[in-house]
């Protein structure tokens, strides 16, 4: 497994690059864990992530005045609880859930981190999750979404909105944009894709339609035009879509090649988890409308993705770096609020630091089981190989 550790020497070193004083350590550095998948189907989301929590501990370590929600800054640091260091060990999952044991049970066992930021995948974050808890470790999952997260215990959190929001978010948005409520969905078979499917397809039968075809496919094979095949029997106009950013690829060129198209179009939940895998071949995105997690404002732009591109040389990745971000200033002002590195404390102090921050990717508020209480979504249309902002026609 590859294992990459963010000492307190390369964090003085990378605030340096940005001209900006390290500020003096005093004690030992502060060990925080981050699960995140730099290689496999989720590299480029795992790289965002990786990054995002980065500039985090960067800005803490040299002091940093954090926005609250009242419009008041809270100042961090330099460095945490009396000036100490805060030290990064990433742990790559390699988009793999047995992998990601491997790197939980080493933050835990050997590292002995008080928190793990991550992971991106529900079918990582679950299994982990429930290993940090039984270890009475905290963990905030960055871009999961599965509800059963909520039910994994005190020590889990999540700095994302749940499929029951963005399912219904989107299955709402189609229905409006398309004028059908008949649809087919594909979605990978893992508990992100599978409670999306659900809470997707109950919307819509709330609303007196139906999803007639449900495909859900295996992660990392070779050939999806069985899967694709399946799709599109029967009369069915519009579809939902899900796929991270491998599979995506190559089920949307199978899709293209095959000539199949959904009359009314096909409709995709966290589009960043695909947009940048398939700039290459732009063709077989073109027209797929969707949500987009977090929020597009002046805000997000001065306090993050501007000070991203300064520092990786370019714009933001995807969605998800933000997130990341945000996990990694909770967890940090959570230990600057209990006084504390004990997991205990630091968990009760994240649901009122949480209530608190201004998060770059919106409101962070949970309710008492960790969760995300609300969530933020834009509309939008692959179009020229890129992302634009949509509007429904009429409304």
């Amino acid at each position: 497994m590859h294992s990459l550790k963010r000492t307190v020497a390369s964090v003085v070193a990378l605030a340096a690059t940005a001209g900006l004083s390290a500020g003096p350590a005093a004690g030992e550095p502060i060990q925080l864990g981050q699960l995140t998948s730099l290689t496999g189907t989720n590299a480029v989301v795992g790289q965002d992530m990786e990054r995002g929590m980065q500039l985090a501990v960067q800005r803490v370590n040299n002091g940093y005045e954090v926005p609250m929600d009242g419009g008041e800054t809270r100042k961090l640091g330099p460095g945490l609880l009396d000036g100490r260091q805060v030290e990064v060990i990433v742990e790559n999952t390699e988009s793999r859930p047995a992998s990601a044991m491997d790197a939980v049970r080493k933050l835990v066992n050997v590292d002995d981190v008080p928190v793990v930021i991550g992971e991106f995948s529900s079918g990582i974050s679950v299994p982990t999750g429930q290993f940090t808890n039984r270890n009475q470790t905290v963990q905030i999952s960055v871009g999961s979404t599965s509800p059963k997260l909520a039910e994994i215990g005190p020590y889990m959190f999540n700095a994302i909105g749940l499929d029951n929001i963005m399912g219904a978010e989107l299955a709402q948005f189609a229905m409006q944009d398309s004028g059908v409520k008949k649809f087919a969905s594909i979605t990978p078979n893992n508990p992100f894709g599978v409670g999306l499917e659900l809470n997707a397809c109950k919307t819509v039968k709330q609303a007196g339609g139906a999803c007639t075809r449900t495909v859900r496919y295996e992660l990392n094979k070779s050939d999806y035009r069985p899967e694709i095949k399946q799709l599109f029997r029967g009369d069915t106009k519009a579809g939902f879509f899900t796929a991270y950013g491998t599979e995506a690829r190559l089920i949307l060129r199978q899709m293209y090649e095959s000539g199949k198209e959904m009359p009314k179009g096909w409709y995709a939940d966290y589009m960043t988890m695909w947009s940048n895998e398939v700039k290459e071949i732009p063709q077989v995105a073109e027209g797929i409308k969707g949500l987009v997690v977090g929020v597009d404002s002046n805000f997000y732009d001065t306090e993050y993705a501007e000070a991203y591109e300064r520092e990786f040389g370019e714009a933001p990745l995807t969605a998800f770096g933000g997130y990341a971000y945000d996990a990694a200033m909770m967890a940090m002002l959570a230990i600057d609020q209990a006084g504390s590195t004990k997991p205990k404390q630091i968990a009760e102090a994240l649901h009122e630091v949480a209530d608190d921050y201004r998060g770059v990717t919106g409101d962070k508020a949970v309710n008492e089981n960790g969760m995300q209480k609300s969530e933020s979504y834009q509309r939008k249309i692959f179009k020229d190989g890129k992302l634009r902002d949509y509007t429904v026609s009429g409304s």
